[in-house]
């Protein structure tokens, strides 16, 4: 049986977007939702009123301190914007994501990142979606609330076709999972600390932000990941 996608929330502010996600959800068959550190109460009576016989899926949704422990087990992971970024990404429209989402689906679990009402996602959140997925919206009046949003990701993946195989063939290996990804970049982080590659410590942060959108652009597979450990690694050791 083929996965479903996964929602995701991440540090959402108002109970009743929470709860219109949900019916979102439900009205298109889909059922496995994740918060990430949520601002607001996730069973708040708001909530559970708009989700309005969507309760089980509110009930069920699975919450998470950080980012990173929500995608840990996840394949991919697409975030959600308006507006593109100062960023080198792949900026996917919606209907062309859901065939996307798909063809992942028959390989791995997929998730789709939403971000805060009044915020949306930051930069250093996006490094780590291997696209962003965009609505096509008025350019003078982007801003869509989150409920809106879902319900028009949740109908558009509910019409995709499935498509005989994925789009990549991995033979023996499979899709790195966002935690083995994780693992690699902070071994790769420390071994960068160890030459002072970064020289200015205040440029690390967006230095490590473009290396990390290096490797999502990738989408790098297990064997691709143990392949770069052992080559830094062992490089690391002959400079010594």
């Amino acid at each position: 049986m083929t996965e479903q996608p996964i929602f995701l929330l991440h540090q959402p502010q108002l109970p009743e977007n929470i709860g219109a996600v949900a019916r979102a959800m439900g009205n298109f068959g889909l059922n496995n939702l994740r918060i990430i550190n949520p601002v607001c109460e996730v069973q708040d009576p708001k909530a559970i009123a708009t989700a309005a016989g969507a309760e089980k899926i509110l009930a069920d949704a699975d919450l998470y301190a950080t980012l990173e422990e929500a995608i840990a087990d996840l394949n991919w992971v697409y975030g959600t914007c308006a507006t593109q970024r100062h960023l080198i990404k792949e900026y996917i429209p919606i209907r062309q994501a859901a065939d996307r989402v798909q063809s992942h689906l028959l390989r791995g679990k997929v998730g789709l990142l939403f971000g805060p009402e009044r915020t949306g996602l930051s930069n250093d959140q996006l490094a780590r979606c291997h696209g962003v997925i965009q609505i096509p919206v008025n350019p003078d009046f982007s801003s869509m609330n989150l409920a809106q949003a879902s319900v028009i990701m949740a109908y558009e993946l509910s019409h995709y076709t499935a498509r005989a195989q994925a789009d990549l063939y991995y033979g023996e290996t499979c899709p790195a999972s966002q935690q083995q990804l994780n693992a690699f970049l902070n071994f790769l982080e420390t071994k960068l600390d160890d030459i002072n590659y970064w020289r200015v410590s205040g440029k690390k942060p967006l230095m490590k932000q473009n290396i990390e959108n290096v490797f999502t652009r990738m989408q790098p597979a297990e064997q691709d990941l143990r392949s770069l450990w052992g080559m830094i690694d062992l490089l690391s050791k002959k400079n010594k």
